[in-house]
């Protein structure tokens, strides 16, 4: 068996815990082509469109952001692979592969993985291009079409920035696993736990913050918004910072207390494995909720943008501001939905961290006595809350965030935004029951109630 048949064996075993990666990565490297079709485009080249300079630079500057994500995502996601893969790595190297030899295997399999991604990414960007031509054409209110072409330059840019990309990170992973000893490798996935712990006043101070971020935030004049803005952003982060890292740890805590809360039926298993995962989750949790609330603040922030200069009717003799900025929402839905993405992608990869640990958990309760139907509503129940919670709180900062832009601007964008936390809400919530269906699955392979 060569390494490359061996590459791809292990890629087809572990296909179900790559979809997220292949479904998110494919995505950038989509929406990057799409950018880049039109940069390099002859008709924007040749300034046939309106505002083409402003356009290409827009366009420029969301290619930067999807390279600068695609960078962290990527070294977050095969590091969590990696880590739960330690100890099948360790095994090869028990039975006889080389250090060389296994840096070799993992660099090949990084790259296969890769490469598929940036194939279908690239096919999906040509065929979707058609439609994003035909969307800038109506928001840019152009008597014609913009004409479809595939446009080399820019197929070679994508492949080439994702190829380079994917061999650094590739490269880093075959050389991180290679440095790490053999029984270091197998006893990855083993590891202890502390008991959780907070601090009281800490936990008071996460309610005080968010409490006195948001009664700025909703009593914030225009006159003053210079000074109060940054004061009301750091309020709220270091609120939502510590409303994970102590008040929920504090939570569970409370409700240990309340016994006849506590030992009702699965609560005990379900709240001492969840104060656990708070605690490991908290930083994951934090940016999830930080990146929720930049994505659906921002996004009604330029909704109320395009509808102050609809209000206004404002136009140029040179250019149409109104259509820039539907452009810009139009380029910002983009984004954001790839930010959404990613918000589940992270979640989903921070599960499969613990896929290891959980099972052993779950099939020593199994053993105990628990049934079938228990595990199953325990792990619904835990993937729910890592799901919603920062959902919750991100969409809370949002609502804040955008009541304050509505009293500022004498306009209302509720419509706009509740179409687009609905679209989260949707995405997170095919991303939770993906999840959960086959993260069961995998936590009750090998039971004997697993086939029952």
């Amino acid at each position: 068996m060569t390494f490359r048949s061996l590459a791809l064996s292990s890629i087809k075993g572990n296909l179900r815990a790559y979809s997220a990666f292949f479904m998110s990565s494919g995505f950038s490297v989509m929406l990057f082509y799409i950018y880049a079709s039109f940069i390099e485009h002859p008709a924007v080249i040749r300034g046939e469109i309106i505002a083409a300079n402003q356009i290409r630079t827009a366009m420029r500057l969301c290619e930067y952001i999807i390279i600068i994500f695609s960078v962290l995502f990527m070294i977050y996601s095969n590091s969590a692979f990696l880590k739960t893969r330690k100890k099948e790595f360790g095994l090869y190297s028990l039975f006889g592969m080389t250090r060389q030899q296994l840096r070799r295997f993992i660099f090949q399999e990084s790259m296969i993985i890769a490469t598929m991604a940036i194939v279908l990414g690239t096919g999906l960007g040509i065929l979707f291009s058609k439609l994003f031509y035909m969307g800038l054409a109506v928001l840019l209110d152009m008597n014609q079409p913009i004409p479809f072409i595939v446009p080399l330059r820019a197929v070679v840019l994508t492949i080439a920035c994702f190829l380079m990309l994917c061999l650094l990170v590739s490269a880093g992973n075959a050389i991180s696993v290679g440095r790490t000893q053999i029984l270091d490798l197998l006893k990855a996935s083993v590891k202890s736990k502390s008991r959780f712990v907070y601090s009281r006043p800490l936990a008071v101070l996460s309610v005080v913050c968010l409490a006195a971020g948001y009664t700025l935030a909703l009593t914030i004049q225009v006159k003053y918004f210079e000074y109060t803005a940054f004061l009301v952003l750091m309020l709220v982060l270091l609120g939502t910072y510590l409303l994970y890292t102590q008040l929920s740890t504090g939570v569970i805590q409370f409700i240990q207390r309340r016994y006849s809360l506590y030992y009702h039926r699965i609560n005990m298993v379900l709240v001492a494995q969840l104060g656990y995962k708070l605690k490991d989750y908290a930083r994951m949790l934090f940016i999830v909720s930080v990146m929720s609330s930049v994505i659906l603040t921002s996004s009604g922030a330029m909704y109320l943008l395009w509808r102050s200069v609809q209000f206004d009717g404002y136009r140029t003799q040179y250019e149409n501001p109104q259509s820039l900025l539907s452009l810009t929402l139009f380029i910002g839905m983009f984004i954001s939905f790839l930010f959404f993405i990613a918000a589940g992608s992270i979640i989903y990869f921070k599960q499969y961290t613990e896929l290891e640990e959980d099972r052993r958990q779950f099939q020593a309760l199994i053993r105990m006595g628990m049934t079938l139907s228990e595990v199953r509503g325990l792990v619904r129940m835990q993937m729910g809350i890592i799901f919603f919670l920062p959902c919750a709180v991100g969409i809370l900062n949002s609502l804040v965030a955008m009541w304050a832009m509505d009293r500022l601007l004498s306009l209302s964008n509720w419509g706009y935004s509740l179409v687009i936390i609905g679209i989260y809400l949707l995405m997170q919530g095919t991303y939770y029951t993906l999840t959960c269906k086959d993260y069961t699955r995998s936590v009750l392979q090998g039971s004997t109630l697993a086939s029952k």
